[in-house]
């Protein structure tokens, strides 16, 4: 080996030996470090009683309380936007933010006005045919009633004028034969006595015979006409007089009936156009609320945004073009003077909270600063995570109370639900805390020795935890476990 090369070998066995040095000595010094380090952070401290609340830890957004939806209030699929005002505008409340195609509605509301007048003008119509068919029933109700008048006057007629007249005629006919009867008997015996003298012949005799066998008959026939009047002529006259005068009361009867008849169907005419009147208006006033409801006005004061509505090619926000069905939300304002924090909490943790706790907020924008909440509500049914089909959260309302100008909607937050509040109760740090076959330790320190003893843990806050037995107030442990 020459000079060079013996030079050379000893210059790298010699830096070999400098590196190993200085490893052994950077080891010694990173362990030394740690233990001060150790020494240091896992100091001893004393067992005392705390008080701290109880909390439930959840990230959040920040939502506004109140949002007031647009909506469209026009009952069809023709509401097809030819107007937005941008998107982040700050409107106020009555202001014109999105107009609807009109076109449709105008002629709608012209046919419907149509429809209206020719409606009214049929009522009118036939309020007109009403008033004449009552007018025309009435004076063939007077008609009728004159002609039962008249059947009356006749019937009575025959009851008490024509019919006893026509007895008491066949009456004195019957007594006037009777009377000539009693002449021609008398005559009969006058001339039996003057023929017996001789003073008139026999032929003269029979002359006088012949008229009272003549009256005789006269008396029969007249005797007859009578009787038949009284059985038969007068119940038959008596029955005409009733006939007369039912036929005339019926037919008055049924010319009311026919009548009232004809006026009831003009009635239910006249109805059935007034209802239609009725439609059509309601149908008018449809049309003139459609036509107004294309333009559309802000129903609060805010900042104007746009939702994600679905679409056939998926979600996006509404553009000018589209068609808007009734009721659905395409635009809001979102009112930001009240903000509240919105949180799902795990089922496991929901037993815990309830409506009016008291909740600290910080917000990820200002580190450091706390915000003051209140639970509002509590879900009462679960929600699946999308990702995670087994975990089920529960959505929390959080009011902001107290100073919120600076916060702004969208926000990321931390919330801290206190759902009991502990006092005076034995506690020690979480991190003295260490688990032995899922039992709870602490290293304590007594009469020079350190010694692992377990305790019983009970509720937990979020820096300390609460110790139930194992430990007692005075006792020196270290502040970091194994």
């Amino acid at each position: 080996m020459t000079l060079p090369g013996k030079i050379f070998s000893f210059k790298s066995i010699g830096t070999g030996v400098l590196v190993l040095v200085v490893c052994v000595w950077w080891t010694w010094h990173s362990l030394s470090t740690s233990v001060v380090s150790s020494s240091q952070v896992s100091e001893v401290i004393s067992v005392e009683k705390h008080s701290f609340p109880l909390q439930i830890v959840e990230r959040g957004v920040v939502r506004p309380a109140k949002i007031s939806p647009i909506s469209s209030q026009i009952s069809s699929n023709q509401a097809k936007i030819v107007w937005l005002v941008k998107e982040g505008t700050q409107v106020t409340k009555g202001l014109l933010v999105a107009r609807f195609d009109t076109k449709h509605f105008t002629d709608s509301l012209q046919k419907a006005e149509q429809a209206y007048a020719d409606a009214q003008a049929t009522y009118v119509a036939s309020q007109k045919l009403l008033s004449l068919q009552k007018e025309e029933e009435g004076g063939k109700v007077e008609e009728v009633t004159r002609k039962v008048t008249i059947a009356q006057i006749q019937a009575d007629n025959i009851r008490n004028g024509s019919g006893p007249l026509k007895r008491k005629t066949l009456q004195q006919q019957v007594h006037q034969a009777e009377r000539i009867l009693e002449i021609s008997r008398d005559d009969v015996r006058d001339m039996n006595v003057l023929l017996e003298k001789g003073h008139v012949s026999t032929r003269e005799r029979d002359k006088a015979a012949d008229k009272l066998a003549t009256a005789t008959e006269q008396v029969a026939v007249a005797s007859a006409e009578l009787e038949n009047f009284n059985v038969y002529a007068w119940p038959q006259m008596l029955r005409e007089a009733e006939l007369l005068v039912s036929g005339a009361e019926s037919n008055l009867e049924r010319t009311k009936r026919t009548g009232e008849i004809l006026v009831q169907n003009r009635v239910a005419e006249m109805e059935k156009n007034r209802r239609d009147v009725e439609n059509k208006k309601v149908a008018l006033e449809n049309a003139r609320t459609e036509l107004a409801n294309c333009d559309v006005y802000s129903p609060a004061d805010g900042v104007l945004l746009y939702p994600e509505l679905p679409r056939e090619n998926g979600r996006r926000k509404i553009h000018i073009g589209d068609s808007v069905w009734v009721g659905q939300t395409f635009m809001e304002v979102p009112d930001t003077r009240e903000l509240i924090v919105e949180l799902q909490i795990r089922e496991v943790d929901v037993a815990q909270i309830g409506p009016g706790m008291k909740t600290e907020i910080e917000v990820d924008a200002f580190p450091g600063r706390i915000y003051t909440g209140v639970v509002e509500s509590v879900a009462s049914l679960a929600k699946e995570d999308e990702e995670k089909s087994h975990l089920r959260s529960f959505h929390t309302r959080v009011r902001l109370t107290g100073d919120t100008d600076k916060i702004h909607v969208g926000m990321s937050v931390t919330a801290k639900i206190i759902y009991r509040e502990l006092s005076d109760v034995v506690a020690i740090p979480f991190s003295a805390v260490f688990y032995k076959d899922a039992q709870g330790m602490v290293r304590k320190l007594s009469a020079g020795a350190v010694e692992d003893i377990p305790i019983v843990l009970g509720d937990r806050g979020q820096l300390w935890v609460e110790v139930g037995a194992g430990l007692h107030v005075g006792d020196q442990i270290y502040s970091v476990g194994r």
